[in-house]
């Protein structure tokens, strides 16, 4: 049998004798050795803990009020600055279960209670004749201690565990009526319980911290690894989140930001597979926005990290969108979660959220550091991977685009070429005149196929002078319709050829003040576009007076643009179909837009499959401050 065990009084008797003699538990000449063999047993069972110190610190309590204490009560302060009760014990059962019975917590408000001074002050308290003291200093006394009550206290201690620059936890010690009070030797003895206390909590803080940060770094090691191994960004940040579970969280979602504002989940883990369906569906059925007061939305709207230690029940209505929303919210039992931003840069790409969902466990601001500095690597490699699919999709439309220019240069030159040769066998034809008409009929086929080839090197002038910033404009006061008219009659023969008709409405004189050159290139571009994909249908052209100055509209009636062409048809090297059936650099209406916005003007287009398009362009009818 153990030393310690054979010191404690075993039975009744042995209480009964120890408070005759006076003593705390025990005869009057083993008080010390009582008070030596109960330390010695608390630093025997703190120094072999093993896991969790809350199962030792309920075994010390019991030891404590088998001697010591009528009864003991353990709270430790949370990182929310809560105290949270951790060990009681009585040596009667049935008051025990009172003792069980009280609140767990209490308000920290300004009333100088025993418990409140010790917790703040650091200095524990001894209350000799406890109902008379604490009346005399609290004519009402505040619920927790009107509570204890019920137990009848007569002597009170209340010990801070005091650790390394803060108060740990507090340690009540109580004796009722058919003990003595406690002295100051009980003080003492009880203090150094609580340091040894302390230096355990201290110690083992310090160990879980060490593993802690060591999970951090092993995990910060492997994902850097995942991240620098691929330009999948989609399939790399999935294996980051699993990784993450259960490492650092037990919920993991990775959330980006498109092009359009909106916000999609790329990818989720969770320690239960059964909850992810539940996490896809909450952002499926409630995705997350721009403007969202928490979350996702709130940290890529702001470039900002979240973190939240707790989440307490009242706060999740407020997050919530309907009924439906907040029972599937709770569903997810969170508990704790932190959102950090993917940055790279200089602007945010998406987010990374990290949850505890019921394993009681809570992130703090060391947490932070280390989701930042995942994010920011992350950021990079969704960053790189962007910039390797964008240069890639470059190189791609520059290879069709050379493929296309060849064959329209192609184009021009194969009938150029033809014409040249038939012209030098009229001329070098002996024994028979030239005929003129022929030789006419040759230059004139020349002239258009050299004007068209023109256009084409004009087009790509002009992209370079774009890209440059130096297109000229040469300004001056113009009447819209009539150049419009003009231009339509330089059209009248195509469309006579392809059977289109040509609508042309207008409302009288519209002057601005416009570069005539381009203005004609903006005006012959969205008419070559209206007959080219026409099909022979109506196209009508219409000149009015708009909201910003003067309004340009043509319409045609022929095969249209699917929706998820129409959105990129403005951009350089795009087109809405295959250049396989139709020519063309894919430059025209690239140019068209840039020409439009040169002259403080904007373009718009709408269109249906198989019921044509709409273009209508708005200009100022002054030029714009420089």
């Amino acid at each position: 049998m153990h030393p310690m065990t054979s010191a404690f009084p075993e039975n009744e008797m042995d209480r009964r004798a120890a408070q005759e003699a006076g003593m705390p538990g025990l005869a009057g000449s083993k008080h010390a050795e009582h008070a030596l063999l109960l330390l010695a047993e608390v630093g025997r069972l703190l120094s072999v803990q093993r896991g969790g110190l809350k199962p030792v610190l309920r075994r010390i309590a019991r030891l404590t009020a088998s001697g010591l204490a009528s009864f003991c009560l353990m709270k430790l302060v949370r990182p929310n600055g809560q105290l949270e009760r951790v060990a009681l014990a009585h040596q009667n059962p049935e008051a025990e279960a009172q003792l069980r019975a009280l609140p767990h917590q209490y308000h920290q408000d300004s009333i100088c209670s025993p418990l409140v001074d010790a917790l703040h002050s650091g200095t524990s308290q001894l209350l000799v004749n406890y109902p008379v003291e604490i009346r005399r200093r609290l004519p009402v006394l505040p619920e927790h201690l009107a509570q204890l009550e019920r137990l009848d206290p007569r002597s009170l201690m209340v010990v801070p565990l005091v650790g390394h620059r803060r108060v740990l936890g507090l340690m009540l010690l109580a004796r009722n009526g058919t003990l003595p009070p406690f002295d100051a030797t009980d003080l003492i003895v009880a203090e150094e319980l609580a340091r040894s206390i302390a230096v355990s909590l201290d110690d083992s803080r310090l160990l879980r911290e060490a593993r802690r940060a060591e999970r951090r770094a092993r995990f910060l090691a492997r994902s850097s690894r995942v991240l620098a191994g691929s330009l999948d960004y989609r399939a790399t940040l999935d294996q980051v989140a699993r990784l993450a579970v259960p490492a650092v969280a037990d919920l993991c979602a990775v959330d980006m930001l498109e092009e359009d504002g909106s916000i999609s989940r790329l990818a989720v883990a969770h320690r239960h597979s059964e909850q992810v369906s539940r996490v896809w569906e909450l952002a499926h059925r409630w995705p997350s926005h721009l403007e969202d007061l928490y979350g996702p939305g709130r940290v890529i709207r702001t470039g900002e990290p979240e973190l939240r230690s707790e989440i307490p029940d009242t706060g999740l209505p407020r997050a919530a969108r309907d009924s439906e929303h907040l029972r599937s919210l709770r569903g997810l039992e969170l508990e704790s979660y932190l959102v950090a931003p993917l940055k790279a840069r200089g602007r945010t790409l998406g987010s990374i959220t990290f949850a505890y969902t019921g394993s009681h466990r809570s992130y703090r601001r060391s947490d932070l550091r280390l989701a930042m500095e995942l994010a920011a690597r992350a950021g990079l490699a969704v960053d790189n991977a962007l910039l390797y699919g964008a240069s890639q999709e470059a190189v791609r439309l520059r290879d069709e685009f050379l493929a296309v220019a060849s064959h329209e240069l192609k184009t021009p030159l194969t009938p150029l070429n033809l014409r040249l040769q038939s012209l030098r066998r009229e001329l070098e034809r002996r024994g028979t005149p030239v005929n003129p008409a022929r030789v006419q009929e040759h230059v004139a086929a020349l002239q258009r196929q050299c004007k068209r080839l023109g256009t084409l090197v004009d087009s790509l002038l002009d992209v370079s002078r774009l890209e440059a910033g130096v297109l000229v404009l040469d300004r001056e006061f113009l009447d819209l319709t009539a150049l419009v008219r003009d231009v339509i009659s330089r059209f009248s023969a195509q469309a006579a050829r392809t059977g289109t008709p040509l609508d042309v409405q207008t409302v009288g004189p519209i002057v601005g003040n416009w570069d005539r050159v381009r203005l004609e290139q903006v005006v012959s571009s969205l008419l070559s576009n209206a007959l080219k994909y026409g099909m022979g249908h109506p196209v009508h052209i219409r000149v009015e007076q708009g909201p910003a100055g003067a309004r340009f509209t043509v319409r045609d009636e022929g095969i249209g643009i699917s929706p998820e062409n129409l959105s990129r048809i403005f951009e350089r090297f795009e087109r809405a179909v295959s250049a396989e059936h139709f020519g063309g650099l894919g430059l025209g209406l690239y140019l068209t837009r840039h020409l439009v916005e040169a002259l403080g003007g904007s373009i718009h287009a709408t269109s249906q499959l198989g019921k044509g398009a709409t273009f209508q362009v708005d200009l100022p009818l002054a030029a714009p401050p420089s």
